[in-house]
């Protein structure tokens, strides 16, 4: 009885961690986007935003949706709806593809348009969606799958999800003193460090899936600050930019 007690106080923590950081990564994301997207015209920006073109609100649709169904998801498993949240998985695997074009073309596009954080150049800006692009595509992947290995499949989606926190929280307005690395990746990896910290708690180790997966996602993240103010770095991002000028 004991054992089913703990068991049972376990599966409880374990809904409301994925739940809780779900809704809060989401969160980060809307947040962000709130001046330039949400509420535009709403809530004042602090600096020149351009207009939204037809791209950008499906762009906004998509990944928004990615956002919503993230979150449905989680909330499901949370209260032991596996059937709908099996059901509900299969949109995942359609909209993966539609995701990862149209984030590659709003990529290129936002150089001309200079929609990236204000904090960084368009052309070094690049760098970040470009290169997260094939990691939150590949860490999707991934989680899909290892669909019938539970651990692995919400760990996968996981880190997936904290790479999409990354534009969320460089729109944030951070003060000056706030270091450029800090906003951009700092704030969005305080969610992997508290995935670790759950493993070591709930488990005595680190997942395999969180140890793989966040080792890619941080070292996309070095590979990342280490090119985007490369010289060779600025030619491939003025080039990638003109086939869409």
């Amino acid at each position: 009885m004991a054992s089913r007690a703990s068991a049972a106080r376990a599966m409880s923590a374990e809904r409301w961690f994925f739940g809780g950081t779900a809704i809060a990564m989401a969160a980060s994301i809307v947040i962000g986007f709130l001046p330039s997207y949400y509420l535009r015209g709403v809530v004042a920006a602090g600096h020149p935003i351009p207009s939204l073109t037809p791209l950008v609100h499906l762009h906004g649709l998509i990944f928004t949706a990615w956002m919503l169904l993230y979150v449905t998801q989680v909330l499901l498993v949370s209260s032991d709806r596996r059937d709908l949240h099996r059901k509900l998985g299969m949109a995942a695997v359609g909209l993966l593809p539609a995701m990862i074009a149209i984030a590659l073309v709003s990529a290129l596009y936002q150089v001309g348009r200079a929609s990236g954080p204000p904090i960084v150049s368009p052309l070094s800006w690049l760098a970040i969606p470009l290169i997260s692009v094939p990691v939150f595509s590949g860490l999707i992947g991934a989680g899909l799958a290892k669909r019938w290995d539970a651990a692995s499949h919400k760990r996968y989606m996981f880190l997936a999800m904290i790479e999409m926190t990354s534009p969320g929280f460089g729109r944030w307005p951070w003060p000056p003193s706030v270091p450029g690395p800090m906003v951009i990746f700092g704030f969005s990896d305080l969610f992997l460090l508290a995935l670790i910290a759950w493993d070591l708690k709930q488990r005595g180790r680190v997942h395999r899936a969180t140890l793989i997966g966040g080792g890619i996602m941080v070292a996309s993240q070095i590979l990342r600050f280490a090119v985007w103010q490369t010289e060779p770095w600025l030619a491939f991002a003025r080039w990638t930019a003109g086939l869409v000028a």
